[in-house]
């Protein structure tokens, strides 16, 4: 048997079973590949950068790319317009997965140098002599795996070399797979059911019942005329408009630190979880509302927006948070009298002709002040309460 002091055999045996047990872990992407490129380094390789690029489930982006250099790595945001551009459209990354290739191969300096690509120049300017690249589709070949590889040696990459990075490459994809799931579960909980609960639901909070009783400040905002609105346009319109005014209300929720437990038809149903203080998360509510009505504000003085007008609510309560539902078909959500009691709270809103109403147990809690409305009687809430605004 020859003495095992190859490069590819050295590379096999110290980076491989390494790569394995990432694959089982944790790791990010970026760890992952700058862990591997220092063991290549490492083992002998003069490697002066590698490229990853992967396609991803997420609601505003269509890929991501990993940069590593002797530096660390950098992460790169793609969204789908990104693949229409003619930088992509002009990329060696592009020209292989179009014609199918597995493996491709540049000489950037020599008698055998073809620059056939715009990016390859920058790379030869960067230092490298040998370009290679491979992609590895995954099993459905809509979603996989790319990754280039560029030496700094004058004679390029060896054969053994080559054998070793290609066979690695498999094994950073594997790797890269099972991580790249995780994040896909990841974002498609996150976008759908929040990010608390997203994490709550894949860490096995699935079955019926499960959930906890917090204390929360609770916001309710609704879309005015919607109906009409629906009526008048499009699907298409009305979903646009839709649109602007989650990015409104929702928005502010997000941006205040709070949670949206679900689109309810036009209406935003959002809370606020009381942690450090009950004030704090009062504040933070009342902030968001604030910070809605602003954007509100903003977009209904442009002459290009169609005017728009919606109600908030901020309400005070304890509230159960976890599945309901059948067993079959469950939904993360907020359940208890305080959720009535806010949605019947914004319904004031119309009545008293203010676009905030606030119940006194919220208002209570507040450092700044609000002024009172009055005491009134709400449908479906027993006691007469006394609702505040702000000044």
């Amino acid at each position: 048997m020859a003495r095992r002091g190859t490069i590819a055999t050295s590379l096999m045996d110290s980076t491989a079973a390494w790569l394995a047990d990432q694959a089982l872990g944790d790791s990010k992407p970026e760890a992952l590949l700058d862990g591997l490129c220092q063991r290549i380094r490492a083992a002998g390789v003069p490697l002066l950068r590698s490229y990853v690029a992967f396609r991803i489930l997420h609601p505003l982006y269509h890929s991501r790319g990993l940069n590593w250099r002797t530096t660390g790595v950098t992460v790169e945001m793609f969204s789908a317009v990104t693949g229409t551009t003619e930088e992509w459209l002009r990329s060696p990354m592009y020209h292989a997965i179009s014609h199918g290739l597995a493996v491709l191969r540049r000489r950037l300096t020599g008698p055998e140098a073809l620059l056939d690509f715009a990016v390859l120049n920058d790379l030869r300017e960067m230092g490298g002599h040998d370009y290679l690249l491979f992609t590895l589709p995954f099993e459905n070949r809509d979603r996989g795996v790319e990754c280039s590889w560029l030496c700094e040696r004058p004679s390029g990459f060896t054969d053994s070399e080559i054998a070793a990075l290609q066979a690695l490459t498999h094994r950073l994809a594997g790797a890269l797979k099972a991580r790249i799931e995780r994040d896909i579960a990841l974002n498609v909980a996150t976008a759908y059911l929040g990010e608390r609960a997203g994490h709550a639901v894949l860490r096995g909070a699935i079955h019926r019942g499960d959930g906890e009783k917090i204390r929360v400040a609770l916001w309710y905002s609704d879309l005015r005329q919607s109906s009409t609105l629906a009526d008048g346009q499009s699907a298409e319109a009305f979903l646009a408009v839709l649109n602007h005014y989650f990015e409104m209300t929702a928005a502010a929720v997000h941006d205040c630190g709070g949670e949206i437990v679900s689109f309810i038809g036009d209406a935003v149903l959002g809370f606020f979880r009381v942690e450090d203080s009950i004030s704090d998360a009062c504040e933070r509510a009342l902030q968001a509302a604030i910070q809605a009505r602003g954007s509100l504000a903003a977009m209904n003085q442009s002459p290009d927006q169609q005017r728009l007008e919606f109600g908030v609510g901020l309400h005070l309560g304890e509230v159960i948070y976890g599945n309901v539902g059948i067993p079959g078909r469950l939904q993360f959500t907020l359940v208890g009298p305080a959720v009535n009691e806010v949605a019947r709270v914004e319904g004031a809103t119309k009545i008293l002709g203010v676009p905030l109403v606030a119940t006194a147990v919220f208002a209570r809690e507040l450092r700044s002040a609000l002024r009172t409305l009055g005491v009134h009687t709400l449908r479906g809430i027993a006691n007469p309460i006394e609702l505040f605004t702000p000044l």
